[in-house]
């Protein structure tokens, strides 16, 4: 069975799908499952500007920052284990949450698919195998709080996947179980009474196909990235070289009488 003639297939039947949203169990009073389109919050993250291509795409060793939003495989605490193709998360995150990459070639994986580009996990076989392909553990770590949290996935193909939503200090907000995943959907979620302590976001699955996730959408902005920082720190100091620089020319001036 040769994983890429069945992503492509599916993907080429992904456009003109609409969106549908897969039922959940889930622990009472904590976050609730919403539709994607209900969300309230206007930050995401777009793969638009991530190198990808065909298939297998583009293979990514280390932590991918989008958008001041950390992705890698899992947090510091969590273990790794193989189910079949697939990693399987356990454990529990240490605090503060802080991202670990997978091995290499089996961290993170963007290709271009016909609805855009998707982000992947890579599973147990590791790039570029094809079942590899959407089948590995997905984690990914704010910069700041959030109350409200969604993706779309691409290639469901009736599998499970589980996400769970953890605080700053590692601990469990809450757990869901998403059945019968379709082809295509939009998940969201948001905090009961928009409590704002989501930091941390880990999913894995066991579709047989494995799947991938684009258009991640939170509200609240996540601090830039280290190279806008770098950028922003060079901008002031700029200012400031030409502000003293001024000072000095004023202070060589006459002064008027």
């Amino acid at each position: 069975m040769v994983k890429q003639h069945r992503i492509l297939r599916k993907y080429a039947r992904i456009v003109g799908l609409g969106l549908g949203v897969c039922s959940a169990t889930s622990l009472p009073a904590q976050i609730a499952q919403v539709d994607y389109t209900a969300l309230s919050g206007s930050q995401s993250t777009s793969l638009a500007s991530v190198p990808g291509g065909p298939p297998p795409g583009t293979n990514y060793d280390s932590i991918l920052v989008i958008n001041g939003v950390q992705f890698g495989e899992r947090f510091d605490g969590q273990t790794v284990t193989p189910l079949g193709n697939f990693d399987q998360l356990g454990g529990s995150p240490t605090g503060p949450l802080t991202l670990l990459a997978g091995a290499p070639g089996h961290n993170l994986d963007v290709f271009n698919s016909p609805a855009g580009p998707v982000l992947t996990g890579l599973g147990t076989l590791g790039f570029p195998e094809n079942d590899a392909i959407g089948e590995g553990a997905i984690s990914l770590l704010f910069a700041t709080d959030q109350s409200e949290f969604g993706f779309r996935l691409a290639g469901g193909n009736g599998g499970t996947a589980y996400i769970s939503f953890f605080r700053d200090d590692g601990s469990l907000i809450q757990s869901f179980t998403l059945d019968n995943l379709p082809l295509i959907a939009g998940f969201g979620f948001a905090r009961d009474g928009g409590v704002q302590d989501i930091r941390g976001v880990s999913i894995w699955n066991d579709d047989v196909t494995g799947f991938g996730y684009s258009a991640f959408r939170y509200d609240v902005a996540s601090a830039p990235e280290p190279a806008t920082w770098a950028m922003m720190l060079l901008g002031f100091a700029a200012i400031g070289l030409a502000i003293r620089r001024r000072q000095r020319r004023g202070a060589g001036l006459p002064q008027l009488a």
